[in-house]
């Protein structure tokens, strides 16, 4: 009689610390990746991208459960909402602060508020580990409702923020664009790459935010001008590369504090 065989530790097991719940004796906690070992033998990395994603349960429940589920997101968005407003403000706010040691060497267009905006997208990242998907488009069409809620609200009083005068509807407008297509590919992108190789997803994501930022906001905002757009285009570009490397260290340490929830195998 043949006998299924048993998962095995490999690509279908994820430790305690990774799965952000308490090990047994062993510290390998089991997640229900559907692998077998026959299965993982054959498996190649390439293959383990989007398990997480893949393997997620779908739960029903009656009118009263989906009240309750709409208050339990609203309460959840709470601070990431509030987390990626901080950082836009600060991005707007900084917009022509210079970056000392990097202005004086050429740079005077990267402000900072233009260099700490990749950040934005390690939020989302946050949001997305721990909730998903779903919270993480909610938590950037969350924010972007209240931003402009507030750009129009206070128009006139907006520009007194910045150390600086306003950008044009141009620039503006070109690089907000830019942002949200940045941020809802990044959030895509995390999603899909989320699996036993935890820094895959927030570093791809943070590439393809990036890349999309870059491709979109400059040329929007200057082509056609005399501005030097495709040179602070590919500069800015490898800042975000750059960014995207180096959150990979504050996302490490994270890891254990923000855990996924359950549906996601542990990813």
């Amino acid at each position: 009689m043949h006998q299924a065989e048993p998962p095995v530790q490999g690509w279908g097991a994820v430790s305690g610390f990774e799965a952000g719940v308490s090990a047994g004796r062993n510290g390998v906690s089991r997640s229900s990746v559907g692998v077998t070992g026959s299965d993982a033998g054959r498996m190649r990395p390439l293959e383990t991208i989007g398990a997480a994603y893949e393997g997620r349960a779908v739960s029903g429940g009656g009118v009263f459960h989906r009240i309750v589920s709409v208050f339990a997101v609203g309460f959840r968005l709470m601070v990431p909402v509030l987390l990626l407003l901080t950082l836009a403000a600060a991005s707007f706010v900084y917009g022509v602060t210079p970056v000392p040691g990097i202005t004086d060497a050429g740079y005077e267009w990267l402000s900072l508020g233009l260099l700490v905006l990749p950040v934005s997208l390690f939020a989302i990242h946050l949001t997305n580990r721990r909730y998903g998907a779903a919270y993480a488009f909610g938590q950037i069409f969350g924010s972007w409702a209240i931003a402009l809620a507030c750009m129009i609200y206070f128009a006139d009083d907006i520009g007194m923020l910045r150390d600086g005068p306003m950008p044009s509807l141009r620039i503006l407008g070109g690089f907000g664009a830019a942002l949200f297509v940045a941020q809802c590919v990044s959030a895509f992108t995390f999603d899909r790459m989320r699996g036993p190789r935890w820094w895959q997803a927030p570093l791809m994501a943070s590439i393809f935010g990036g890349l999309f930022f870059c491709v979109i906001g400059f040329p929007a905002a200057f082509a056609g001008t005399p501005v030097d757009w495709t040179g602070q285009m590919l500069t800015y570009g490898g800042v975000c590369f750059g960014w995207a490397v180096a959150l990979l260290i504050p996302y490490w340490v994270l890891r254990p504090i923000i855990p996924p929830m359950s549906g996601f195998g542990g990813y």
